[in-house]
């Protein structure tokens, strides 16, 4: 049974009560209905007159380029599992099944143009299709592709609104390819080129072979050295050593950016950290962001602590990237940069300085020990009455609901969070937590959670407040 708490944080789905009479099918379409209408209001009420863009147009939706409210992610929440769950229902399991066993070729086909630059192409010859869109000759022709395979990838992509085929064999964007491009300002060109070649889905083959390695030790071992990444790059190696090695570090500038890109496609920038109670830490004060990357999330939360310094800690390739990036961005924000290993003690100069130590989407890429490792050492820097703020995906678990047709913690609203599940467990033997599961890591070092703040974001996430623990022997 779920705990109140549990409750309020998982999908608020509105419970529609069957009749005596009505499927689940049924409940499932009157989900959906209420779900659309609901975003539909929330969408008009936002933008006068506005409506859902056209699904075939070549832009930006409006309506992606303003906050998402609590009521437009929750109905997109119930949407997404309401009609996964209502496939599930009344299709032939055999072709469910098929479904999602195909799955991998929409990976591979959103990798192929990708790596052509196919919506780049688009855009510069027909931005917005008024010619009748771009014969694929000429695309082939400067992709250096062959047109006939061109098509069939296009046309497997078109079925899934992902590029819109207007005229026989001519071409267009559409609002699910802009982000394909490498200058529109929802891309995840960088996130999908780095995710396809260079990261997890390359080492996806190697995973169920880990899984049943009882004999080589792999099955059990929760060890960085054992993942389905090291089988496969053989890097002999750290993955973020991996990322640096290469030349003038072109993957960890790319991985850098792609973490930019990963918030923004998922419902984050600034208003995902609004339901956190920034006012409480104060007006002024010092936050070191603990393997901020490149500043991502520093960017984003200077706009709730104008007034306070934020440090930005990384690696050495990372840190030169991102005064690089600061420069670039024209920003007025007061960051600082400073290479520092979280995994050794804070530089003299930061002891007992920091007000808040903000570790965001960085505990997941790490065992559960090396976790406890991680938060020891800042426990020993931290003052009396610094915070710790955690920022991570909360995994809560998916029990039947007898009350609803969807899964208690949103079925398929959720299937991001477990997505980036997998990706952890592929790439560093780590993974996704839970409450519990952070609380005991709290307690092993040194911190006691304080509070659990549920984030705007597609990805559940979650701001888990520590306060240090006063008795906890150093």
């Amino acid at each position: 049974m779920h705990t109140l708490q549990e409750s309020q944080f998982t999908s608020r789905i509105t419970i529609i009560r069957p009749s005596m009479a009505e499927s689940a099918a049924q409940q499932l379409v009157k989900l959906i209905a209420k779900a659309v209408q609901d975003i539909e209001e929330d969408i008009s009420a936002r933008i006068p007159g506005g409506k859902p863009t056209d699904v075939n147009l070549p832009q930006v939706a409006p309506e992606e380029q303003i906050p998402f409210t609590p009521q437009r992610r929750e109905a997109i929440r119930t949407l997404k599992a309401a009609t996964h769950q209502l496939l599930a229902t009344l299709m032939p399991v055999g072709l469910q099944v098929q479904d999602l066993h195909y799955g991998y070729f929409q990976t591979v086909a959103i990798g192929i143009v990708v790596e052509g630059r196919i919506a780049d192409l688009i855009h510069s010859i027909d931005p917005d299709s008024s010619k009748g869109g771009v014969h694929v000759e000429l695309l082939a022709e400067k992709a250096g592709m062959d047109p006939r395979k061109l098509t069939h990838t296009l046309r497997f992509l078109a079925l899934r609104n992902m590029f819109a085929e207007i005229r026989p064999d001519c071409w267009g964007n559409t609002r699910s390819s802009f982000p394909l491009r490498t200058d529109s300002v929802n891309s995840q060109w960088n996130y999908l080129k780095t995710n396809r070649e260079h990261t997890a889905i390359p080492a996806l083959n190697e995973l169920p072979k880990l899984f049943l390695d009882v004999d080589g030790g792999g099955a059990a071992s929760w060890d960085i050295s054992q993942t389905a990444f090291q089988k496969h790059f053989k890097p002999d190696c750290g993955f973020f050593e991996f990322l640096e090695k290469s030349e003038n570090g072109w993957r960890a500038e790319m991985f850098g950016k792609s973490m930019v890109e990963l918030p923004k496609a998922t419902g984050a920038e600034p208003a995902e950290y609004e339901p956190y109670d920034w006012n409480k830490l104060g007006p002024e004060g010092i936050l070191i962001d603990v393997g901020g990357g490149i500043g991502g999330a520093a960017y984003d939360i200077s706009t709730y602590l104008p007034q306070w310094k934020l440090v930005v800690q990384d690696r050495a390739q990372i840190v030169k990237n991102g005064k690089e990036n600061y420069i670039k961005k024209g920003s007025s924000a007061n960051i600082e940069f400073e290479e520092v290993d979280f995994f050794k003690d804070q530089p003299l100069h930061r002891t007992s300085n920091a007000d808040v130590y903000l570790l965001r989407r960085i505990l997941h890429d790490w065992s559960s020990t090396s976790c406890v490792e991680i938060l020891t050492r800042l426990r020993k820097s931290a003052k009396p009455r610094t915070r710790l703020l955690i920022i991570e995906t909360r995994m809560v678990p998916g029990l039947v609901d007898p009350n609803s047709p969807i899964l208690s913690n949103g079925g398929m609203g959720s299937s991001l969070a477990h997505n980036l599940n997998l990706g952890m467990l592929t790439l560093f033997n780590s993974e996704e937590r839970t409450k519990d599961d952070f609380e005991v890591i709290f307690n092993k070092s040194g911190w006691i959670l304080n509070s659990v703040t549920p984030l705007a974001s597609f990805l559940d996430w979650c701001i888990f407040e520590g306060l240090p623990n006063p008795h906890f022997e150093l």
